[in-house]
C-alpha cells in the first residue's frame, strides 16, 4: 500500500469514527455544554431565583462576629452536628453560607443541613427554596434522575469518547486554520461545515482543557485499581484525599467529650496573620471532641486549590504550627486541572469567557448534528425521499437544540410562578424544565418541520424576552428596581436574557425557505410525493417547494 494511500486510508477512518462519536454522543454532550456552562455563573443565578436576597451593605459585622452569629444558629439548628462550617459573604455570594454535618440521616433523609444568614443578623434568609443555578450545573454529571454513581460513569464514557473526537477532528482537518477564517452563507451543507469547523477550532484550547480536565475530577472513580494499587485497598479513598490536600487530613475523633473555645477568639488571631478581606471561611472539626480543629482559610488564589489554611486547637483555642507540605507534582497537576475545569480562579471577564465557551462549544456539537442530516439529504437529491430514520433525526435535532434551551427557560419561570409553599418546590422547577423539553420533542415530532423550527424558535424567543417581565408582575427585584439599587448581579441576568431573546428572533427573521431546507423540511418530500400520484395529482393542491 502507497504511503498516500495510507494517509487516506487513516483520514477517512477518522473522519467516520468523528462522525458516529459525535451522532451517537450528541444529545449527551450538548446537555453536558448548555448546563455546564451555567456553572461558571451559578451564584448569580442563584441570587436571581431567590429576589427576596438582597445584596449585603459594605458595612457588615467583622468575621468574628459573623462567626460566632453562624455557629450560634448552628448550634440550635443542629445541636447534634459533628462539623460546622461558615462561608463569608463575598461579591458574588452576599449571605453568609452554613453547613453542618449530621451523624445519621433526618427526619428528611439528609446527612447534612446547609443554606444562608444574613451577615447583618446571623439569622436566616426568607427566601423561596430553590434549586437555583446549582441544580443546573450538578445535572451535567450528575444527569438528575439518575443514581450519582450511574451518571457519572455515563458522563465519564461521554467526555472520553468526546475527547477522541476532538482528537480525531484535529486529524481529518488538513486545513484547520483555512477552514477557521472561512465561512460561506448561503450554501447549504458547505455552509454548515464552515460552521461546524469555527465553533470548533474557536473554542479548541477550552475544549481539550474541559475534557480532559473532567477525566481528571474523576480519576479514581473510573479506575479505581490505580487508587488500590497506589494507596493501598483500605481508606484509599480517605488516603488519596489527605494527599492531595495536606493541610485537612482527618484526625478521627476520641470519643472523650470537651468544651469548645471561642469561634471569634479563632478569627480574631486570624486576622492578626491574614487581612480580613482574604479571609473566606472557618470550619470545625471533630465539634465537642477532644481533638477538635478549627480551620481558618483563605481565598484560592490562581490555580492553587485549598491552599492558605490555618489550624486551631478547638479547645484551648491556641494556634497550631503551619508545616510547610512540598506538593508533589501530581498534586500540583491535579489541583491546576480540577481548577481549570472549575474556573474558580477566573474573575469576572474569565468566567464570561468560559461561559461563551461552552456555549460554543453547544453550537459545534449542535451543527454537527445538522450537518449529519444534511449530508444525508443531499444525497437523497431533489427527488428523493427520506426515510424514517433520516425524519426522527431531523426532528429530534430540533427538540434538542431549541427545546433543551426552551426547557431552561421555564426553569426559570417556574421559579416565579410556583406557589412559595409548594412542598418539593426546587424539584418541580425541575420538573418544568423536563416537561417541557418533553413537549418540544411531541410538537417537532408532530408539525411540519419547517413550521416547527419557527414555532419553536418564537416560543424560545419569547420565554426569554418575557422573563423580565413576569419577573416584575410577581417580585419587586425586577430590572428597573435592580438597577435602581445597585445590583448589577440581578440586572445583568435579565440584561443577558434579553439579549439572548435578541439574538434568537434575529435567527427566526433569517428563517429564509433555504435555511429550512438545510435543517431539514419535509414539505418538498410532500411536494414530490403528491405529484408522483398520477391523475389524481392534478385535483390536489400540491405543497410549496422549500
Amino acid at each position: 500500500m502507497s504511503t498516500q494511500g495510507f494517509k487516506g486510508s487513516f483520514r477517512q477512518s477518522m473522519a467516520w469514527f468523528h462522525t458516529w462519536i459525535g451522532l451517537v454522543l450528541s444529545v449527551l454532550l450538548y446537555f453536558i455544554f448548555i448546563t455546564g456552562s451555567f456553572g461558571y455563573f451559578r451564584t448569580e443565578v442563584n441570587h436571581w431565583m431567590q429576589p427576596e436576597q438582597k445584596l449585603h451593605s459594605a458595612e457588615v459585622p467583622s468575621h468574628s462576629e459573623m462567626a460566632e452569629a453562624g455557629f450560634a444558629y448552628l448550634a440550635q439548628a443542629a445541636p447534634e452536628a459533628t462539623r460546622f462550617f461558615i462561608a463569608f459573604p463575598t461579591q458574588r455570594h452576599p449571605a453568609l453560607y452554613y453547613y453542618a454535618a449530621l451523624p445519621e440521616e433526618n427526619e428528611k433523609g439528609d446527612k447534612f443541613v446547609r443554606g444562608d444568614l444574613d451577615p447583618s443578623t446571623g439569622q436566616p434568609l426568607q427566601a423561596r427554596e430553590t434549586g437555583g443555578g446549582d441544580a443546573l450545573y450538578a445535572m451535567h454529571y450528575s444527569l438528575h434522575y439518575m443514581p450519582y454513581r450511574v451518571a457519572i460513569y455515563i458522563v465519564g464514557v461521554a467526555t472520553m469518547f468526546m475527547f477522541i473526537a476532538l482528537i480525531t477532528g484535529i486529524v481529518i482537518h488538513k486545513k484547520i486554520f483555512v477552514d477557521f477564517f472561512t465561512l460561506r452563507l448561503g450554501k447549504g451543507q458547505r455552509s454548515w461545515l464552515d460552521g461546524h469547523n469555527i465553533s470548533s477550532v474557536l473554542a479548541l484550547p477550552f475544549l481539550l482543557m474541559i475534557t480532559y480536565s473532567g477525566l481528571v475530577f474523576y480519576t479514581f472513580d473510573y479506575m479505581p485499581g490505580v487508587a488500590a494499587l497506589s494507596m493501598g485497598v483500605e481508606d484509599a479513598t480517605e488516603q488519596i484525599g489527605a494527599h492531595l490536600y495536606p493541610d485537612y487530613e482527618p484526625v478521627e475523633p476520641s470519643g472523650e467529650q470537651a468544651s469548645m473555645a471561642s469561634v471569634g477568639d479563632v478569627m480574631t488571631q486570624a486576622q492578626q496573620v491574614w487581612p480580613a478581606e482574604s479571609i473566606r471561611y472557618v470550619n470545625l472539626e471533630n465539634r465537642g471532641d477532644r481533638v477538635a480543629l478549627f480551620h481558618v482559610g483563605q481565598h484560592s488564589q490562581g490555580l492553587s486549590r485549598g491552599s492558605g489554611v490555618m489550624k486551631f486547637n478547638a479547645i484551648t483555642g491556641e494556634m497550631l504550627d503551619r508545616p510547610e507540605h512540598r506538593l508533589g507534582a501530581d498534586v500540583v497537576f491535579t489541583r491546576g486541572a480540577l481548577a481549570l475545569h472549575e474556573g474558580h480562579f477566573a474573575n469576572i471577564h474569565l468566567r464570561w469567557l468560559y461561559f461563551l465557551s461552552g456555549l460554543i462549544g453547544a453550537a459545534m456539537v449542535a451543527t454537527g448534528m445538522i450537518l449529519w442530516a444534511k449530508k444525508r439529504r443531499t444525497r437523497l437529491g431533489k427527488k428523493g425521499v427520506a426515510g424514517n430514520g433520516l425524519k426522527f433525526v431531523e426532528r429530534t435535532n430540533l427538540a434538542i437544540i431549541v427545546g433543551l434551551p426552551l426547557g431552561v427557560g421555564a426553569y426559570f419561570w417556574a421559579n416565579r410562578l410556583l406557589p412559595l409553599g409548594l412542598e418539593g418546590r426546587p424539584e418541580w422547577e425541575m420538573h418544568c424544565l423536563f416537561l417541557v423539553w418533553l413537549a418540544s420533542f411531541f410538537h417537532a415530532g408532530f408539525r411540519e418541520l419547517g413550521q416547527a423550527w419557527r414555532e419553536q424558535l418564537a416560543a424560545l424567543g419569547a420565554t426569554f424576552a418575557l422573563l423580565p417581565v413576569v419577573d416584575a408582575l410577581t417580585t419587586n427585584a425586577h430590572l428597573i428596581a435592580s438597577l435602581r439599587e445597585g445590583d448589577w448581579v440581578r440586572a445583568g441576568f435579565d440584561i443577558a436574557v434579553l439579549m439572548f431573546a435578541g439574538a434568537v428572533f434575529i435567527v427566526l427573521r433569517n428563517m429564509t425557505p433555504s435555511l429550512e431546507s438545510a435543517l431539514g423540511s419535509d414539505a418538498r418530500e410532500h411536494s414530490s410525493a403528491v405529484a408522483g400520484g398520477g391523475a389524481r395529482a392534478a385535483s390536489v393542491p400540491q405543497a410549496p417547494a422549500d
